[in-house]
């Protein structure tokens, strides 16, 4: 005890030296993390985004690959956050776009979220992809419902959050696993596009029902899963145990093994995206149906398989047993969180009274998943013309030519 006492003293009588430094580091991380909110408060509010609205032709005969072209475009590093100075000094982070699907009494919608610094550039290669399609920008739809963080007495909802069930490298299924990559070599009655499930899903609600599916997407610059991902494939092609070259060994693998290398492969020439998955299902109290529900958990089963990745829920809003809301406002607490989330695109940048409050332990850090342009041009792409959901509202002819003379973005 002498020992430990005297040991104790000896660093007590060196506060001079570790006291600053701890309270230096202390009062800095406070600084840039106000620094941080700062940055998103002026330079990502909704006045610097634009929502679009796609109006889908009658007729549409692109590939998903067409949206990819899109989404390529969200992969943007501007605004300083790629400098360790600005980060650190200024605050700079990614800017976020996003890519959402609503469902209104049945009726299904698609919106682009992005930049205005973006917008311009989105709009062209929406056109020079889809010629017929009509693009509007809209008022925020979560808007046209009341405030539910103040009116929970008249109103229900329920809120899910997904995570991937593999490592962040592994794809899911895709629309090029779907063959529907290979245009003009399959009728378009017999592709297999698993983004209809989905729809057929969403369009299945009825009267005061609403279903709100949001991806917010920022570029993936800093994670190292394409360092994992080549050190995994590595690692399944040396337990072959061969010296033969990697053509020969990969042929000794599964067919799995094998079809699991190529996806992997193919993702790793895309661009990546962190990501955050939620979804709403929301109504006035009259019109919730808790049967529902079971369509925020089955939306993504197509984008799943045992070979690839998949897609599950990781928190909700529900308080499954009593012991886990002794205080009785819990769950109130857990939807409110989730529909103020949801409206400001809340994502990676976590509210700070989030982080401590012990009511809201599942929805502290809220873990980003990694897709490729690929994966996301899979879960959000517009259906080709024989989809035959009656949710989907198409246009029956070309209401506005597409501008000519768009102006690009700046660079």
């Amino acid at each position: 005890m002498d020992i430990i006492s005297h040991i104790v003293s000896f660093l007590i009588s060196l506060w001079p030296l570790w006291l600053p430094f701890l309270l230096g580091k202390f009062f800095f991380r406070i600084w840039n993390r106000y620094k941080e909110e700062s940055f998103v408060f002026e330079k990502m509010g909704p006045e610097n985004y634009v929502m679009l609205e796609l109006q889908l032709p009658r007729n549409i005969f692109r590939s998903p690959r067409g949206m990819e072209f899109i989404i390529d475009i969200l992969w943007d590093i501007s605004g300083g956050a790629m400098g360790w100075q600005q980060r650190l000094l200024y605050g700079a982070v990614l800017k976020t776009n996003s890519l959402e699907i609503v469902s209104i009494e049945g009726s299904v919608y698609f919106f682009l979220r992005v930049q205005k610094s973006l917008a311009h550039l989105v709009k062209n290669t929406l056109y020079s992809q889809y010629p017929n399609v009509e693009i509007n920008e809209v008022d925020d739809y979560t808007r046209y419902v009341p405030d539910l963080t103040k009116h929970l007495d008249t109103w229900n909802l329920f809120g899910m959050d997904y995570k991937l069930t593999s490592d962040d490298f592994v794809p899911i299924r895709t629309y090029i696993d779907y063959g529907l990559d290979k245009v003009g070599t399959v009728e378009e009655e017999e592709k297999i596009d698993p983004i209809i499930p989905l729809l057929e899903l969403f369009g299945s609600i009825g009267k005061g029902e609403q279903i709100w599916l949001q991806i917010i997407v920022r570029a993936d610059v800093f994670s190292d899963w394409r360092k994992r991902a080549k050190a995994y494939i590595d690692q399944l092609i040396g337990k072959t145990g061969s010296d033969d070259d990697s053509s020969l060994q990969i042929s000794k693998l599964s067919p799995g093994e094998r079809e699991k290398i190529k996806a992997i492969e193919r993702s790793l020439s895309k661009y990546g995206f962190e990501a955050v998955l939620r979804s709403l299902y929301l109504a006035p109290k009259d019109y919730f149906k808790g049967e529902s529900i079971g369509i925020l958990a089955h939306s993504f089963k197509p984008f799943n398989s045992q070979y690839h990745n998949s897609i599950i829920p990781r928190a909700t809003t529900a308080v499954v047993w009593k012991y886990q809301d002794l205080t009785g406002r819990k769950k109130d607490l857990l939807r409110e969180v989730f529909f103020r989330d949801y409206v400001n695109r809340e994502s990676f940048y976590e509210d700070p009274i989030k982080s401590y409050h012990p009511l809201l332990k599942n929805l502290r850090n809220r873990p980003s998943v990694i897709f490729t342009s690929e994966e996301l041009a899979t879960l959000f792409h517009l259906p080709g013309r024989a989809t035959t959901t009656s949710g989907i509202k198409r246009i029956d002819s070309l209401k506005a030519e597409p501008p000519r003379n768009l102006p690009l973005a700046e660079s």
